[in-house]
């Protein structure tokens, strides 16, 4: 077990928070995530309660808000008994980090294999959490036979054949799903990143993304997603011309996700986050923070970072309860195995303990007057 951090951190989650706007900064660019790392066999975690007396799930029920975690394979690992209490007790939803992208379901094109991300939904439903499905269609974690494809009308029915089977399977088990992930360039002057569904399908593969989960599911919420969209900028100006288009064309679109990977630089207020969202909202889409997590930077006093993160989550909540936005999910559980787990971006620690951000969360949740 790693060792549980100074008494600081309990002070500072416990003092009422008089927490400043963090400053200028962005998303950080989020490659595919690693494996998270296991502890040691021996390392077995003993029975404890899960987190605060306060449960961020009851706040988040009373509120009518989503309020998620990415899970991965510590959900079943019997030497973490406190990943899953914590998570039960905390979230009244959960994204599978992993399981549910083309290479974890669809690594041999003759079959489909379900059985871990069958796993994660059944555990979800059966602890009355609703399961966000992640990710049909990205230009990342892809199997090696899709690189193959050398015409647009393969390529086209592979992608339609995935989304349809995978979106069938969980259909009535999985209320919304990421259609399309990371779309859009990073580049000025290129509005969709190069990825094989752009360069052998052409940009309507989006459209017909969203057309087959449609299909496959009637009654199932369909978002597209991406990183560096959480204020107003260039990207989140792509984005917004982008769903707006498909509004247009009558394509099946019900929300946009801002996946929120962050750092304690990031000034919510200056970035215009609410702004950027409400003019979602004002296109009548659903809009969720997604992947959210905010990193500590490196070189800095403990005590000033925990508190800007704290202002941070606290602020990027605020301006998505503000416009009545559909779901606010964190990108993991526990500081332990998330896949920035150098920068310690969660609200809980390595030993499951609520920090200061968890407060933070904690009293924006809260009934007014609270």
């Amino acid at each position: 077990m790693r060792s549980v951090r100074p008494a600081l951190k309990t002070a500072l989650l416990l003092a009422p928070l008089t927490l400043g706007v963090a400053g200028a900064g962005g998303s950080t660019t989020p490659p595919a995530a690693p494996t998270p790392p296991v502890r040691p066999a021996s390392a077995v975690q003993p029975a404890r309660p899960a987190g605060s007396a306060v449960s961020l799930r009851a706040l988040a029920d009373a509120r009518g808000l989503l309020f998620g975690a990415a899970v991965n394979h510590t959900l079943f690992d019997p030497n973490e008994p406190d990943y899953a209490r914590t998570l039960n007790r905390h979230f009244n939803a959960v994204v599978a980090e992993n399981a549910m992208k083309w290479a974890g379901l669809h690594n041999n094109r003759e079959a489909f294999a379900f059985g871990f991300a069958d796993a994660i939904v059944d555990t979800a439903i059966k602890n009355g959490q609703t399961v966000r499905g992640h990710t049909l269609v990205w230009h990342d974690s892809l199997p090696p036979w899709v690189y193959t494809i050398q015409t647009r009308e393969e390529l086209l029915r592979a992608m339609q054949d995935h989304v349809t089977g995978v979106v069938t399977h969980f259909r009535g088990r999985v209320r919304m799903w990421d259609v399309v992930n990371e779309a859009v360039s990073d580049a000025p002057g290129h509005p969709l990143r190069s990825s094989p569904f752009l360069n052998l399908i052409g940009p309507d593969f989006i459209d017909e993304a969203f057309r087959a989960a449609h299909a496959a599911d009637p009654d199932a919420k369909l978002y597209y997603n991406d990183y560096n969209t959480d204020g107003l900028n260039g990207k989140s100006d792509a984005v917004y011309e982008l769903v707006r288009g498909m509004l247009a064309r009558g394509v099946p679109i019900h929300g946009v996700g801002f996946q929120a990977h962050l750092n304690t630089d990031f000034d919510v207020r200056g970035a215009q986050v609410q702004a950027n969202l409400q003019r979602f909202r004002d296109l009548g889409l659903d809009v969720q923070m997604t992947e959210v997590d905010v990193q500590l930077r490196p070189g800095r006093p403990e005590a000033g970072e925990l508190a800007r993160q704290a202002a941070v989550y606290r602020d990027l909540l605020r301006a998505c309860l503000s416009v009545k936005c559909a779901g606010f999910v964190t990108w993991g559980v526990t500081d332990f195995n998330s896949w920035r787990a150098g920068g310690r971006p969660l609200i809980f620690d390595d030993v499951y303990d609520p920090k200061p951000a968890f407060a933070a969360l904690a009293q924006e949740l809260a009934p007014p007057g609270r």
